[in-house]
């Protein structure tokens, strides 16, 4: 590790671009030839960085993928990317290292980074450890809040605890790690704009937080499916709750304001806002409460967007549905999709992420394909420009194992 680099962790974004330049010219004329597969598996970001949420020193948007400072693939298991406000909005980055701390950089006016501290301005455009965390197996991050899993089946947040985020009981927010009450035996996470969920070992799922649009899918069924769907409550949740009848899931995945769960046969439930018909269930009527996505089966993986959400399927192929009006579905057309469509061109997917309104895919040759909204680069391929279909994202070379993106924002990461 280069001696200067745990110095610019604990720097602002305003102090660091000089620094950050300096060592980028002290490591290339040390970088001797036979190194260029180390550069290649460090930590990549591109797309909006208002906040720093690239974490390369700077606040310059990227259309094409830059380094983050100091986190290299040897030491990484994980990276999640939060933010909030689309393309306008600002963002942070999480990364999991492999001696199971956690690594966080970009805007922190929540205390989204877990540093202990908070400020309006106080923006961190390189990588710095969240307090206190050791001995964590994932990571998710939402608007302005981020959780962790620990190895013993507990969980942690911080960050924005207005809606009751956070799941420790109470709706103030934390800028130091804090236990979700009453979680154990969790075997994975992942975090919406305003609400979280917890998987646990014997397949139910548990959620807390914000529930305006059902996103937390507490609300009982009605007994009769010509019966409308009853108004979501109650309000929040400050604690976890189980979800009903779901029994058998097996993954899980937050959008903005709807929920995504896989189950062991490979069909998929969702709830929450339905507005622009990412349930899939072929209406665009909000559902507090877990309903089939239609059309959909075999199903291994999923992501969600703002309004989108994404499958990827046992034979490596995607299929998509929801709000299409920037192309993020990937079907080649901008018509909104209640119900799934295949994504076209692109094949042997092994990892998928979505943003507000774009998607990234890992290839199995390690290369990323994106597509979607491209207003701020968050496609990688060095232009503004949207694309309807996949387009490969221009990278040093095909090395990239993961893939992460802020369902409400507008960047992207990659190793």
């Amino acid at each position: 590790m280069h001696p200067l680099h745990r110095e610019l962790r604990r720097l602002p974004a305003t102090a660091v671009p000089a620094l950050v330049a300096s060592l980028t010219l002290m490591g290339s004329l040390a970088l001797p030839t036979s190194a260029a597969s180390a550069y290649d598996l460090r930590l990549r970001a591109w797309g909006l960085n208002t906040s720093g949420q690239l974490g390369d020193g700077t606040k310059t948007q990227r259309l094409t993928p830059t380094s983050v400072v100091g986190l290299s693939g040897a030491e990484l298991n994980a990276v999640a990317a939060g933010g909030t406000g689309g393309s306008t909005g600002s963002g942070f980055g999480l990364a999991l290292l492999a001696n199971g701390t956690v690594e966080a950089w970009g805007k922190n006016d929540k205390g989204q980074l877990g540093n202990g501290a908070v400020s309006t301005t106080d923006e961190w455009a390189v990588p710095g450890l969240v307090a206190g965390l050791g001995g964590i197996d994932a990571i998710a991050a939402g608007g302005s809040h981020a959780l962790a899993l620990l190895k013993d089946g507990t969980v942690k947040a911080w960050g924005l605890n207005d809606k009751g985020q956070l799941g420790d009981g109470t709706t103030t927010n934390a800028t130091l790690p804090v236990t979700v009450a009453g979680l154990e035996d969790v075997r994975a996470i992942a975090a919406g704009d305003t609400f979280s969920m917890a998987l646990l070992k014997d397949g139910t799922v548990k959620t807390w937080g914000n529930n305006d649009k059902g996103q937390l899918g507490i609300t009982p069924k009605p007994a009769s499916s010509a019966t409308a769907p009853p108004k979501p409550a109650p309000a929040t949740r400050t604690t976890a709750v189980a979800v009903p009848e779901l029994t058998t899931v097996k993954g899980i995945t937050a959008g903005v304001s709807h929920a995504l769960a896989l189950l062991a046969d490979g069909t998929v439930m969702s709830w929450g806002l339905n507005d622009k018909g990412q349930l899939g269930d072929d209406t665009i009527v909000d559902k507090p409460y877990p309903v089939p996505v239609l059309e959909l089966r075999n199903v291994t993986d999923l992501s969600a967007g703002a309004s989108h959400s994404i499958a990827l399927l046992q034979d490596r192929t995607l299929r998509g549905w929801g709000l299409n009006d920037k192309g993020q579905v990937g079907d080649g057309t901008t018509t909104q999709r209640n119900t799934s469509v295949p994504v076209p061109g692109v094949s042997g997917v092994t990892g998928i992420a979505s943003g507000a309104a774009h998607n990234l895919a890992v290839l199995s040759d390690g290369t990323v394909q994106a597509w979607g909204l491209n207003d701020k680069g968050q496609l990688g391929d060095g232009t503004t420009t949207q694309r309807n279909t996949p387009v490969q994202v221009l990278a040093k070379s095909g090395s990239v194992s993961m893939v992460a993106a802020p369902s409400n924002g507008s960047f992207s990461l990659a190793r």
